[in-house]
């Protein structure tokens, strides 16, 4: 994994760990054992190995009814000997990273029609079940309310109604939180301005933003984090029947201001304006990080390694 001052030895040691995963996963063995006893590596390192081990051992079949049994995932334990002191404190603390990553690739891998707004919002209930968490929730009437008019006129071409859903964690006193707001087009026709057919069905992956936070949230409930964090989530499906917007429609956000909207594919800015403003009004947080998935001009930017961030 390079010498101890190599700056990607903490990277490596997670690739270590993937690669025993790719190369037992699936050869009908129920149990690996590791032997760590030799391997000079600390804690916090040991603990990298066994983050890579299990995120590349996490695999989404639930849906696939034709799978060979040479083809399925067997490897279910793993057990460590030989570890350096300290290791099953850091694996203890890493674990609930990978059950936040593992959490968001669920929400993301699931069709948009088992995963919509209000499902979201309920596999979200079950999953901060007994975290401590607080989950907050507004529904349709709420926020026509409260005058989000720019984000109910993405969702007004689907059956399925819009939410917002709001996870907090208060474990830093009375300081103000940090906020993490997402984009969760659970599905993105682009509307009446539709998208080219080719490829459209990788827009159930337009609420990435919203499973990033929702991730996020469960790894740092799990850990018990000593800050106040906020995750919010404008959910909502972008459909074009005869109820959707159109383009050159006028929609009047919560802050006041009137929106024009030229292109109903320009859908995520006016989920998160509305989502953005009520953050501020209702948690008043000392700083705001916002995920969005700007993913095709973010990608002939950047490529796909680097995430765009403004």
């Amino acid at each position: 994994v390079g010498d101890k001052n190599d700056e990607a030895r903490l990277a490596n040691c997670e690739k270590a760990g993937a690669a025993l995963a790719a190369k037992y996963q699936s050869t009908g063995n129920e149990e690996l054992v590791l032997d760590l006893s030799d391997g000079g590596l600390t804690a916090e390192e040991a603990a990298c190995v066994l983050l890579g081990l299990r995120l590349r051992n996490w695999r989404f079949d639930l849906y696939r009814t034709k799978m060979k049994d040479e083809q399925k995932v067997t490897l279910a334990q793993v057990s460590v000997i030989g570890a350096p002191e300290g290791a099953e404190a850091a694996w203890d603390d890493m674990a609930h990273v990978a059950a936040g990553v593992e959490f968001t690739r669920e929400l993301i891998t699931e069709p948009a029609n088992i995963l919509y707004p209000e499902s979201f919002v309920e596999r979200c209930r079950k999953r901060f079940d007994g975290t401590g968490a607080e989950l907050i929730v507004l529904d349709e009437a709420q926020m026509e309310e409260m005058g989000m008019g720019s984000l109910l006129g993405v969702g007004l071409g689907s059956e399925r109604e819009s939410r917002i859903l709001a996870i907090r964690w208060n474990g830093g006193g009375s300081e103000a939180p940090t906020a993490f707001v997402g984009k969760g087009v659970t599905f993105d026709t682009g509307g009446i301005s539709i998208k080219p057919g080719p490829g459209m069905e990788d827009m159930k992956w337009d609420m990435g933003g919203a499973g990033a936070v929702a991730g996020a949230m469960l790894a740092l409930a799990g850990r018990k984090a000593k800050a106040n964090l906020v995750g919010v989530m404008g959910l909502v499906e972008n459909m074009p029947d005869g109820k959707a917007q159109r383009p050159g429609d006028v929609v009047t956000s919560m802050s006041g201001q009137t929106i024009e909207v030229l292109n109903t594919d320009a859908e995520g800015r006016l989920v998160l304006a509305d989502a953005l403003h009520w953050t501020q009004e209702e948690f008043q947080p000392a700083r705001i990080v916002d995920f969005a998935t700007l993913t095709g001009a973010m990608i002939i930017a950047l490529g796909h390694e680097f995430a765009g961030v403004f």
